[in-house]
């Protein structure tokens, strides 16, 4: 009886040993990069959790709040390939130092007022220049790592954002509520609330500023080789865009209607999905190098399907919530790990572009779904595009499967 169990256990210590292990081959660049992450994903995750609640506070409906959302993504659209081709000629750290406080002051403008079209403004500027640090990432983690640690680095840069997320979601779940109590009104509450979210995308330039990198060579004019290729990496990250823009940015939107939750309690549900999306993510190259990246990109992506159905069809609050948190950690496995997957099979030269067509395939599909995802709920119900969003899901995994499976040597 006691034989087996100690086999686990010896096996568990040095699954942790080997892990940890590997953690420390993180060069110190790509370290100080994931500070960076840290702070831009307490930052940003939330702004994201109230923004669309103090739209809501402000009189828009939600259509209007989907417009808000497609125009930040067409600001990320138009820039993602610039910025491609601006980071081959520009270090990487100067443009995250200009980027930063651009962002930050695009955050500002936008609760700073309630005119609509300063609003579409302002969010058309932030997805201009944040679309910067999403376009770097991959380029900046392949030339600062080795093969070895490199799922890991991907991987622990998603967690990273994540475990910021979840800092940031209490920050949000409570501090609107502590402002109100004071005496503001509820859009004072939520507008004071993003101001300090705001700036700590701003925080983000300090770790930025320590990163010591090599001046880049004048590149010379750029040569994509391996169009097929990367088209076929750009259709399934555009059918899972759509699919997520129709429902998953109005998930606290969701809550607020539907079970009429409070934000601090909104905030604690978004915390509880940080947790469970960090713990599929550190497992993710744990599993991805038993059956190989693509198995697991698509065994995550099905593997969230039913509890998005059950976010269509319930009307019992403990049951949404579950289907929530299961839903996030599932989807979010797969992201760094495809990422991952695309940035080792194009040629180097080739990194930033296709990593700016990942961002733009995922950008466009929930940019231009967004919009039509905030009429269909303000028109009818949440039920239609939850479900809509599991179907595209199907598609985009058996496409994945059928595009990448033979490609797998991991």
């Amino acid at each position: 009886m006691l034989n087996p169990l100690l086999t686990v256990y010896q096996k568990t210590i040095k699954g942790v040993s080997g892990y940890i292990k590997t953690l420390r081959l993180f060069s110190r660049n790509a370290r100080l990069f994931l500070v960076g992450t840290f702070f831009m994903g307490m930052g940003f995750s939330g702004f994201m959790l109230l923004f669309n609640l103090y739209l809501k506070s402000l009189g828009f409906a939600e259509g209007r709040i989907g417009n808000v959302i497609s125009v930040t993504t067409l600001g990320t659209v138009i820039m993602a390939i610039p910025a491609s081709i601006i980071i081959r000629r520009i270090p990487i750290k100067r443009l995250l130092l200009i980027a930063a406080p651009i962002a930050s002051f695009s955050y500002l403008v936008q609760v700073s007022t309630t005119t609509y079209q300063i609003i579409l403004g302002g969010g058309f500027m932030a997805g201009l220049f944040s679309v910067f640090f999403r376009v770097a990432a991959a380029p900046f983690f392949m030339r600062n790592s080795t093969l070895k640690e490199r799922p890991y680095l991907f991987s622990m840069q998603f967690a990273l954002s994540l475990v910021a997320g979840i800092i940031g979601n209490l920050l949000g779940g409570f501090l609107p509520e502590i402002i109100e109590n004071a005496g503001a009104v509820p859009h004072i509450a939520y507008r004071s609330t993003l101001y300090v979210f705001s700036l700590l995308v701003l925080v983000s330039i300090i770790p930025y500023i320590l990163i010591k990198e090599k001046s880049v060579t004048t590149a010379q004019r750029m040569q994509i080789h391996s169009w097929g290729f990367i088209l076929r990496l750009f259709i399934p990250g555009l059918i899972v865009g759509i699919g997520a823009g129709l429902s998953i940015p109005f998930l606290n939107l969701y809550f607020k209607d539907v079970f009429l939750s409070a934000t601090r309690m909104i905030g604690i549900f978004y915390c509880g999905q940080q947790f469970l999306m960090i713990t599929g993510l550190l497992l993710a190259p744990v599993i991805a190098e038993r059956i190989g990246k693509i198995r697991t990109v698509v065994f995550s992506q099905l593997c969230s399907i039913p509890f998005l159905i059950i976010l269509g069809l319930t009307k019992v609050l403990w049951l949404a919530v579950i289907a929530f948190l299961v839903r996030a950690a599932f989807m979010n496995m797969a992201q760094p790990l495809f990422t991952n997957f695309a940035m080792e099979h194009v040629k180097h030269d080739e990194q930033p572009f296709t990593n700016a067509l990942l961002v733009i395939a995922w950008t466009v599909g929930w940019g231009v779904s967004a919009s039509i995802g905030g009429a269909l709920i303000e028109r009818f119900s949440y039920t239609i595009p939850f479900f809509t969003t599991s179907l595209l899901y199907l598609i985009s995994s058996f496409v994945i499967f059928a595009f990448f499976a033979r490609h797998e040597h991991s």
